[in-house]
């Protein structure tokens, strides 16, 4: 009873001595209409931000949050300027740390329940609470395990076919549904750089089920009227069966995340004792519409040499027919490109497959261009030139040339294969030009000297930093 007299006479006194300053924002009516709130920013991916206030937020694992407290007396919005007068502090507890701001960023680095609490205590001593729960999630990923990538399976038998993935990322407050895809193919090589995302809604859906499990194909998985109506005879075809999972999780606050993952296998040929192997070469940087010469060699396990073709268009697969057998070598050279190199790779061949080869052997320009100089004895008034020969990925007209003359950058003009420069020393002195292609080969060592007589100047070199230049 003494302690509720004492509370009622220290409140009347608080009124009092606020309702008697000239500033006052409060009277005795207005103090228990103190009301505080949450605001949140965070992102959901592709730089979409969501502000909002909420009291339960689903987020992943390192994700970056803004929290704010916003204030209203009798249900009207205040400023921070006004609402400070309100209260004597806030503070926020999220977990062991406990922070004294009014806006704040927050990365949540574990997974798991996070309550995120703001206490604001007035000056009568009252404590005002309000809480987000934030469920931090795992990052959502799926991996397809079977068939293995690129393995083959026979089109036309009645045996079922088993695909099986895995997904990780399914937290307790979450539900999931995985959706399988997948389409077939003649003769389209699969690529790292093919958008499997954007194409993977357009392709034929075969269930929708629970993540945690796979499903079974029942065979035949091609149809005689599917091979029928495009004319194929799988004696000696092999088809590619692409196939997708996109896995979905969320909950019944509208939280939802995705993941995606393709994969692909091939069909056996009927009969045969022979294989295919289907090549398309990657060449890094190569200018489109550039004309190569790639020369194919296989050698077999005992090193004698079975084939060479020639692969000429590096927009098509080219298809070369093999003997099933182990450890054969596949060696390539460039012979119009000269400066592109790939490495060799060694593959065993199954009996009655196609193995798809793209994007396994990639050529790579290492060679920066050689600079010569297209006259070495010049008189005081001409014009530096050098011819630049570059056999690889090319060099680009329209990227800006430079060269250094000792120590200083000179600009210069290109023009068909051609650098031209005025004369930028009045006394001997080095010269680099280091031109890159567009691999960004440069030769940024090398270096001519440039050396004067009366009337005349020539350049000798090219010299490595450790020569003496004569």
């Amino acid at each position: 009873m003494i302690r509720s007299i004492l509370y009622t006479a220290a409140l009347c006194l608080f009124l009092l001595l606020v309702g008697c300053r000239d500033d006052a924002l409060i009277s005795s009516t207005d103090l228990q209409f103190l009301q505080q709130g949450i605001v949140v920013n965070y992102s959901t991916g592709y730089y979409i931000s969501h502000t909002e206030q909420v009291d339960t937020l689903y987020i992943n694992q390192g994700q970056n949050v803004t929290f704010k407290a916003v204030y209203a007396l009798n249900g009207q919005g205040l400023s921070m300027d006004s609402a400070i007068n309100l209260y004597d502090l806030h503070y926020w507890v999220i977990g062991d740390d406990s922070i004294n701001a009014t806006t704040f960023d927050y990365d949540f680095d574990s997974a798991g329940y996070h309550p995120c609490i703001l206490n604001t205590v007035d000056f009568s001593g009252d404590t005002l609470k309000d809480t987000v729960h934030v469920f931090v999630g795992t990052p959502l990923e799926i991996s397809l395990v079977t068939p293995p990538l690129q393995s083959s399976v026979e089109a036309l038998t009645d045996d079922y076919l088993e695909l099986n993935w895995n997904v990780s990322g399914i937290d307790p407050w979450e539900k999931s549904s995985c959706t399988v895809y997948a389409a077939v193919s003649e003769d389209i090589p699969l690529s790292q750089y093919t958008h499997w995302i954007d194409i993977l809604d357009s392709v034929s859906s075969l269930s929708a089920n629970d993540c945690k499990s796979g499903i079974q194909l029942k065979g035949p998985l091609i149809s005689e009227e599917w091979l029928k109506m495009y004319d194929i005879d799988l004696k000696d075809s092999s088809l590619t069966v692409y196939w997708g999972v996109k896995a979905r999780v969320y909950t019944d606050n509208g939280f939802e995340e995705f993941a995606t993952a393709v994969s692909a296998f091939n069909t056996l040929f009927l009969e045969g004792d022979s294989s295919v192997i289907q090549i398309k070469p990657t060449y890094e940087n190569l200018v489109a519409g550039t004309e190569i010469s790639t020369q194919i060699i296989l050698i077999d396990a005992l090193g004698d040499t079975l084939k060479k073709v020639t692969y000429d268009n590096p927009e098509e697969p080219l298809n070369i027919k093999v003997k099933p057998q182990s450890n054969l070598h596949i060696y390539t050279f460039e012979t119009l490109r000269t400066d592109y190199e790939a490495t060799p790779i060694t593959i065993n061949v199954p009996e009655r497959t196609k193995i798809r080869l793209a994007d396994s052997i990639t050529f790579t320009d290492k060679v920066p261009p050689k600079a010569v100089p297209v006259k070495t004895a010049l008189s005081i008034d001409d014009s530096i030139q050098f011819y630049f020969m570059d056999n690889g990925s090319g060099i680009s007209p329209s990227q800006k040339k430079f060269i250094i003359a000792d120590y200083d950058t000179v600009s210069a003009q290109y023009s068909s294969s051609v650098l031209s420069f005025a004369n930028p020393c009045r006394r001997e002195c080095n010269l680099k030009v280091p031109i890159p292609d567009n691999a960004r080969n440069r030769n940024t060592e090398l270096f001519w000297t440039l050396k004067f007589n009366r009337d005349s100047m020539y350049l000798s070199g090219p010299f490595a930093p450790k020569e003496e230049a004569w």
